[in-house]
């Protein structure tokens, strides 16, 4: 069957369906179906994957349905237990879907599917159940009586007269008909002819003629664009292209490792640390330093520049007052000290020379201690590198033996690769002859085609010429044609029409004036605008002066007030700079240490030159190459503090980064 839904959430489209089947998908997807214990989401998926064969206009009608249902399960459920009380006494509780998927199609989308469809669904299922539901459904007195009262006492009343009941109220005329329709079916009784209708014949639609409207131009014909000539003729072979791709990266190659041992510095094997890296250290152990200090204030410091040249700030009015306001405060609690000293209250005299001393006493420790740990570090080092030079010692006559073995094997791999690179070199000679050949035979081939596309487009070039000539003489014909149109066309009539601003518009009533008139009486209202503003202007002014004298006044307290705290600041900065330089140390233990690390030392320097003694007796090329494998080993060992220092940076700002992100 082929129904036309009338408008709504379905649409325009035409859809496609056998009712019965679409009813029965539904009562499929709604028998034992429990929102508490399944989602619906997840059973509608599973009802349409069960039934892939339905379209796109059947599927929304399923997906409609079923979710209508689940929404308004407790209104269909008091409309079908009621019918079961009243009407469907004798009706089998298994058919209790069906009956809530009609009620859902009658009472809430009627007007979406229409009465035609609506039929046609009733048509198609048994008829003494759905005159029964019918009968109950559209009786006038129920809906209005108790019926109206069973469904306010679950929804509001006015989304049942407004969305419930005009469905079924609208409708209740085609309903009667269908239900006395559906009762003769019962009785069997013959349905009533149609009335043959007369056909009545209709006037011809004859169009008017349109009005005849100048032609456009034809367009002047281009030339067709020929054939291009194939890529292939004037490429070379990819093999050349591969062999000049090779030899462009070993060139790049062997330029790059010639400028880093161009870039290689004398001095590039100390194992000191470049003044750089040292710069790059300590402003990163500044940084997580700065950082560590939680409770310090968050507003942002001076710059430098303005504290050394000793430049005034400008405040604006609320800081000016603000500041003042704390220097009251200030000046308040100090006479409030003085007020409690002259009235006999003590001080923290002593408790400050006390604590003074026993921070003396702790910073002599902490300095003992750094000392000490410094001297360990020293000798400890010391005693590495010593261990160091015996470890390479040892390893210099394991690699004499190594280099002996790898010299003859080296030997032997050069005579392998000689004879690999004959073969090659005798392959490669037999493919070029081959390809010479080839490229021999394609050249004539490209020059005979040459010839043959050369022929052909100076044909077609010179009709074309013919053909052009002709449309540019017609295209200059009807050009003319409509310049003289258009030139017609474009006459003017004399439309002009002089106002005098003197006269009014002469309809009668009292307040008519002429345009001059109000002008004048614009220019009035505008001066005495003006002299408004002007007196206004005159108190603005007189306010801001005194305001201005205010805020000079406290300015002047504000800088009496700053020079004090400065000198202040300068004593106390003296005293921190006092205490910042470290006390000597001088105990026995400390000294001890002292001579053992000269002693560790001197033994190293002994060492160190009996090493280049020995370098000095060997061969000069030997030299060379442990001078050489010395630097890699060196290079390779700076390398890897770099990266480790760099890495240990990156941790550290990123950890830093988390901790303001979640201080923020």
């Amino acid at each position: 069957a082929v129904v036309s839904t009338q408008s709504g959430h379905y649409g325009r489209d035409i859809l496609r369906m056998d009712f019965a089947s679409l009813v029965e998908i539904c009562i499929k997807g709604l028998s034992g179906f429990d929102a508490e214990t399944q989602a619906a989401d997840t059973r509608l998926q599973e009802l349409l994957d069960s039934h892939a064969h339905l379209d796109d206009a059947e599927e929304t009608f399923v997906v409609e349905v079923f979710s209508g249902c689940v929404r308004y399960h407790s209104l269909l459920t008091v409309t079908v237990e009621n019918f079961y009380l009243d009407e469907g006494k004798k009706m089998m509780r298994k058919d209790s879907v069906l009956y809530r998927i009609f009620s859902y199609l009658a009472m809430l989308r009627l007007d979406d599917l229409g009465f035609e469809n609506f039929e046609s669904f009733i048509i198609k299922q048994d008829t003494l159940k759905m005159y029964s539901f019918l009968k109950y459904l559209f009786d006038l007195p129920k809906l209005q009586s108790w019926l109206k009262n069973k469904w306010c006492h679950i929804y509001d009343q006015k989304f049942i007269e407004e969305s419930v009941l005009p469905n079924l109220l609208k409708n209740m005329d085609e309903a009667q008909t269908l239900i006395s329709h559906l009762n003769d079916k019962l009785r069997n009784k013959p349905a009533p002819k149609k009335p043959s209708t007369i056909t009545e014949p209709e006037p011809f639609k004859l169009t008017k003629v349109k009005p005849r409207s100048l032609p456009m131009p034809e367009p002047v014909p281009k030339l067709k664009a020929t054939n291009p000539v194939p890529t292939s003729t004037y490429k070379s072979p990819r093999e050349e292209i591969e062999l000049m791709k090779k030899k462009e990266e070993h060139k790049k190659r062997s330029e790059v490792l010639l400028e880093n041992v161009r870039g290689l510095s004398a001095n590039h094997t100390r194992t000191a640390k470049s003044l750089k890296t040292q710069d790059r250290l300590n402003t990163i152990v500044k940084e997580s330093d700065a950082q560590l200090k939680f409770d310090s204030h968050k507003a942002r410091p001076i710059p430098k520049k303005v504290m050394e040249n000793n430049t005034p700030i400008k405040l604006n009015a609320a800081a000016i007052l603000r500041e003042d306001a704390l220097y009251a405060k200030r000046e308040e609690e100090e006479l409030k000290k003085i007020v409690g000293v002259l009235s006999g209250e003590g001080t923290d005299d002593n408790f400050q020379i006390w604590k003074k001393q026993r921070d003396e006493e702790l910073r002599k420790e902490e300095a003992e201690h750094q000392t000490r740990k410094k001297m360990i570090g020293l000798i400890s080092y010391e005693e590495a590198m010593l261990a160091k030079q015996r470890l390479t010692e040892n390893n210099k006559s394991k690699v004499l033996k190594m280099k002996v073995e790898a010299d003859k094997m080296l030997k032997e791999f050069l005579i392998c690769q000689l004879r690999q690179e004959e073969e090659i070199r005798e392959k490669v000679l037999s493919i070029q002859d081959s390809h010479l050949q080839t490229k021999a035979a394609q050249q004539k081939l490209q020059d005979l085609k040459r010839k043959m596309v050369q022929d052909v487009h100076a044909e077609s070039a010179a009709l074309m010429q013919i053909a052009v000539e002709e449309a540019a003489k017609d295209m200059d014909r009807k050009m003319q044609l409509i310049q003289e149109i258009r030139a017609f066309d474009r006459t003017s009539i004399d439309t002009v029409k002089f106002v005098d601003l003197t006269s009014t518009a002469g309809f009668g009533f009292l307040c008519e004036m002429s345009i001059a008139e109000l002008r004048e009486r614009i220019v009035l209202m505008n001066e005495e605008k003006s002299r408004d503003l002007e007196e206004k202007r005159g108190d603005i002014l007189a306010e801001k002066v005194s305001y201005k004298k205010m805020i000079e006044q406290k300015l002047d307290a504000i800088s009496h007030n700053r020079e004090l705290i400065g000198k202040d600041a300068a004593k106390k900065s003296k005293e921190k700079e006092k205490l910042k330089s470290p006390p000597q140390v001088q105990s026995s233990e400390i000294d001890a240490m002292q001579k053992r690390l000269e002693e560790k030392r001197a033994e190293r320097m002994k060492m160190k030159s009996t090493q280049q003694m020995t370098m000095q007796s060997l061969p000069v090329k030997r030299a060379v190459n442990l001078e050489a494998e010395k630097r890699a080993m060196e290079e390779r060992r700076w390398k890897e503090l770099e990266n480790t220092r760099e890495r240990v940076a990156k941790m550290n700002t990123k950890t830093v980064g988390y901790r303001d992100t979640l201080l923020t």
